[in-house]
């Protein structure tokens, strides 16, 4: 089944961290390499997607902490996204926000040595002679500081997969009906859009991966939000 959102992490530090110019330099994704999950990026995976929302285009590619769509764990959007050698390298400027103060120190320290790139896949092939995935063209959502690339989704996800059937598809609507609200102003939407795909992201994997649900309102309610899931991609035609 085709996964709506994923999240791969890599080990590395910040590449610069510029104490004058109070700026960060990170790799948010390595190109080449094969992941555990068997998955090569190839050079120009990433290069449209960069093209058409980067700085440079339409400006959706957010700098997040632990793969959180909400302003909360916002540390701004890329001013500057590019691939350099075996990386795809995002520059973000301070900003006089808590959440910066908070995290400027990790970054100086060191501590933050891991970051981890949130994607849709457009384009990808087998490479059976060499034993692994070719993801040859993404969506890229946003690039994420994270404490652990053992999660390779969000640390939530493990909170959320402790829930019974019936808290998750409460949570599930929680969130759809914050979306709604937010759909409805006039502000940025790209955080809702990421919002969107993990959420679609969560759906997917509870229909492929969960039991049979026996409770009539649960699968009332779980087919509700397949229909909803549906209209909102469709609306923003997302991939």
């Amino acid at each position: 089944m085709t996964k709506a959102y994923q999240s791969k992490t890599f080990s590395l530090k910040a590449l610069d961290v510029d104490t004058t110019g109070r700026s960060v330099k990170v790799a948010i994704a390595h190109i080449g390499n094969k992941d555990r999950d068997g998955d090569v990026f190839t050079p120009e995976a990433f290069t449209k997607t960069m093209q058409e929302r980067g700085p440079q285009g339409t400006n959706e590619i957010w700098h997040l902490v632990d793969h959180s769509a909400s302003l909360k764990s916002a540390l701004g959007k890329f001013s500057e996204l590019y691939k350099e050698g075996d990386y795809i390298v995002g520059i973000n400027k301070y900003k006089d926000t808590s959440l910066w103060k908070e995290i400027w120190p990790l970054y100086e320290s060191g501590d933050i040595n891991q970051h981890s790139v949130g994607f849709s896949v457009v384009k990808e092939q087998k490479n059976e002679s060499a034993g692994y995935n070719e993801i040859t063209e993404v969506n890229l959502w946003e690039g994420s500081a994270v404490l652990w690339g053992a999660n390779p989704v969000t640390p939530t996800m493990e909170v959320f997969k402790s829930l019974t059937k019936a808290e998750q598809i409460d949570q599930i609507q929680d969130r759809f009906k914050r979306l709604r609200k937010g759909l409805k102003s006039d502000v940025d939407h790209s955080l809702l859009l990421i919002e969107i795909k993990q959420l679609e992201q969560l759906i997917i994997e509870d229909l492929s991966t969960s039991a049979v649900i026996t409770d009539t309102k649960a699968a009332d309610n779980m087919k509700a939000l397949q229909v909803l899931q549906e209209t909102i991609s469709k609306s923003f035609k997302l991939s």
